[in-house]
């Protein structure tokens, strides 16, 4: 049985959308995000305790970017990851690697100022510089997703689930907005997925993956 390690709403959605996608069999235990110590083998899956992070058996493996590509190998047959040595197969490792080193990266001086400064003054400027990039970012997926259905070869696969959650993450914001009409086209089409869909209702997320009940994680209160 695969235990997924979670914060409902948090990072760890990509990788239970994508254990969705894949009709995978699975179990999830819902992390408390202040409270980690609490949750029973996370340290062993994660010693860092973030989420998220899954066992399986013998493997350990944490980092979205990692575990989404293990599930797009470790279920073939769901087709989220095109075959090995084809230029699609290419295309899956770039996207899902520019999604973990840039994009994902990309957020937190918007999201997280004060993990770099103590000063709001360099908060303000590092936040500034986060929207900038923020916006190179999106016009650069913009422009892969103007003649691409999807990021990588005829299907839907782990990369654009990825890219799905980072791109709803601008929802949060009433001034930032990732690429033009070609990323919401994909962002729709993304978001259609049956298992995209159910992951959403497990993790109490809307269309746009803000929470129905902003004080609960899993069901349960926050504090």
């Amino acid at each position: 049985m695969i235990t997924l390690f979670q914060i409902t709403g948090s990072s760890s959605f990509a990788a239970r959308a994508a254990l969705e996608c894949a009709g995978a069999d699975y179990e999830v235990v819902d992390v408390h995000p202040r409270r980690r110590d609490e949750a029973p083998g996370f340290a062993d899956a994660n010693p860092l305790q973030r989420v998220p992070a899954l066992r399986d058996g013998d493997v350990r493996i944490s980092e979205t970017g990692a575990i989404l590509l293990w599930v797009g190998d470790r279920f073939p047959d769901a087709g989220l990851a095109p075959a090995v040595g084809t230029t699609a197969r290419a295309d899956h490792y770039r996207w899902v690697t520019w999604c973990a080193n840039t994009l994902h990266v990309g957020w937190w001086p918007i999201m997280a100022g004060f993990y770099f400064s103590d000063d709001e003054a360099a908060r303000a400027s590092i936040e500034a510089r986060g929207r900038d990039n923020m916006a190179r970012h999106g016009a650069h997926l913009e422009s892969w997703l103007s003649s691409h259905e999807w990021l990588a070869g005829d299907l839907p696969g782990v990369s654009d689930i990825y890219v799905y959650m980072l791109v709803g993450w601008a929802n949060y914001y009433d001034d930032i907005t990732l690429g033009g009409d070609a990323v919401a086209d994909h962002y729709a089409r993304v978001g259609a997925l049956p298992g995209v869909v159910r992951a959403r209702e497990l993790d109490d997320l809307d269309e746009r993956l803000i929470r129905f009940n902003p004080g609960l994680r899993g069901g349960k209160p926050l504090d």
